[in-house]
């Protein structure tokens, strides 16, 4: 053997003349490969005027005196060059780029690397021991996550993604005081974001749940001690005070039918009186029942709470119609797992009924008050007639739509009256109409002295833009005056 196995320093031989050549020959190659580092990396070619000891790393597709060396370290001394083939496992620092490379057997690859991806790692622990229960643990005061900007090759966002298995299972922050919770936030057990708080640890109150499906946040634990929600109570007119159809005395419903505004009878119809008290009024059911029923648009669904300062009892369904299911109870009570976009019904039985409220949560909150105004025209959004306090169709009202014709209309013509109600209704509605005499599917027509059959066209939920002439005489140039009802009730 003539050359070491791993550095191919030359041996001098026992019989061998002018040792001290050899010797430094040996000398030579360990001092270009011992501490070993180099100028640059990926040199394909000779610099043009070298230095004595410059040491650099070979590209691949040398050319010149470089020609065949791919990879190889070459060595500049005693003025020419001389190549060393690297071994798995030898290291270098380049100097150009300030970077560590190992030699892997085929390719001089960053030593770095190794640091910057640290793969199927079973424990870490930062600043302490990580274990079984906490295979990532960190013990220290601050920590900083910074995007990557756009000029580094990133993108200039930051993102925490934290992922669970199913539905059922659990992705949440816990945030604890001397290893025990106090509030939680997160995905717990099924997809709603919910944010919890306890005060030992154990027990855990829900604060807030936020349906993934319509964004609608509830507050199962109220709002804390300050004002409700505007809108928190479900029911329209739970005050009773909007009274547009002008009942008086006893009512007596039939099924389905409406009395006050947000009040039907149920199944087996409705009798009931009404008293006012002060800002109250209270609706007695004397029979039967009655149904306030809550547009499928208000519904977010899960749990909401019925509360009363009245003696009848309740229940609550989900459907239309006036037939109901499931049995009466004191209120309050929670009623949950209800669907969302599912028009809801609150049914009273007999008994006294005052301060109704339906709102979203497990907890009762101060009944809510709405100004009249903001009432009439939630009140108005399902029903309006033109009566203003006096019963729909009566005869010679105070109050009626009068409209001034601008052309004589040919029989079955159109008369144009552009006639706009308070409200966008929540759909187009039914409508009725009356004569001055009271005459249903009538006007008076020719200045309001002769009564002709019409009905109104062209309807959306925004009013109605004519009237049709049913009458088979022509109407004047005149005013044509009427009574009108108009129905979206649910």
């Amino acid at each position: 053997m003539s050359n070491s196995t791993r550095l191919a320093l030359p041996f001098i031989d026992a019989a061998q003349s002018q040792k001290h050549v050899t010797h430094n020959e040996a000398l030579v190659a360990l001092d270009a490969l011992v501490l070993l580092s180099v100028k640059s990396r990926d040199v394909t070619a000779p610099p043009g005027v070298p230095v004595e000891g410059d040491r650099y790393l070979v590209g691949s597709g040398a050319t010149d005196a470089f020609s065949a060396r791919d990879f190889s370290i070459a060595a500049f001394d005693d003025g020419g060059w001389a190549f060393m083939t690297a071994r798995a496992g030898w290291r270098t620092y380049v100097e150009d780029e300030k970077i560590l490379l190992v030699y892997d057997g085929a390719h001089w690859v960053d030593l770095g690397l190794a640091l910057r991806a640290l793969q199927n790692l079973s424990l870490l622990g930062v600043g302490t021991t990580a274990d079984a229960s906490n295979p990532l643990s960190a013990k220290l005061n601050a920590a900083l996550f910074a995007a990557k900007s756009t000029g580094e090759g990133g993108t200039g966002d930051l993102r925490f993604t934290l992922n669970k298995s199913a539905v059922g299972n659990t992705v949440s922050q816990l945030y604890e005081t001397n290893w025990s919770g106090r509030a939680q936030t997160g995905l717990t057990g099924d997809d709603h974001f919910h944010v919890k708080v306890s005060a030992d640890g154990a027990t855990w109150k829900e604060a807030i749940n936020i349906d993934p499906a319509t964004g609608q946040p509830s507050f199962p634990r109220s709002i804390g001690e300050g004002a409700p929600l505007s809108s928190r109570n479900r029911l329209r007119n739970a005050q009773f005070g909007i009274n547009q159809r002008a009942l008086s005395g006893t009512v007596t419903l039939a099924a389905g039918q409406h009395g006050h505004d947000g009040v039907k009878g149920g199944a087996s119809g409705a009798t009931y009186t009404f008293a006012a008290s002060g800002i109250d009024t209270t609706i007695t059911v004397t029979a039967g029942s009655i149904i306030l029923p809550i547009a499928s648009i208000l519904m977010e669904g899960g749990v909401y709470t019925l509360s009363h300062a009245g003696t009848a009892q309740a229940r609550v369904w989900q459907g239309t119609g006036s037939t109901g299911s499931g049995a009466y109870a004191g209120a309050p009570f929670q009623t949950p797992n209800l669907t969302a976009n599912t028009q809801t019904n609150v049914e009273f039985s007999t008994g006294t009924v005052l301060r109704p409220q339906f709102e979203p949560g497990a907890v009762v909150t101060t009944f809510e008050r709405r100004r009249r105004s903001v009432e009439l025209l939630d009140c108005q959004d399902y029903y309006f007639n033109s009566y203003a306090g006096q019963p729909v169709g009566s005869a010679n009202p105070s109050t009626y739509i009068s409209q001034v014709l601008s052309m004589t209309t040919a029989n079955n013509g159109f008369a144009a009256v552009g006639f706009r109600f308070p409200t966008t209704m929540r759909a187009a509605p039914t409508l009725m109409i009356w004569a001055m005499d009271g005459a249903s599917g009538s006007v008076s027509a020719n200045g309001g002295v002769t009564t002709a059959a019409a009905q109104p066209a062209s309807i959306s939920r925004d009013g109605f833009l004519s009237v049709q002439n049913l009458s088979g005489a022509a109407w004047t140039a005149a005013a044509i005056k009427f009574g009108l009802e108009a129905s979206a009730e649910i």
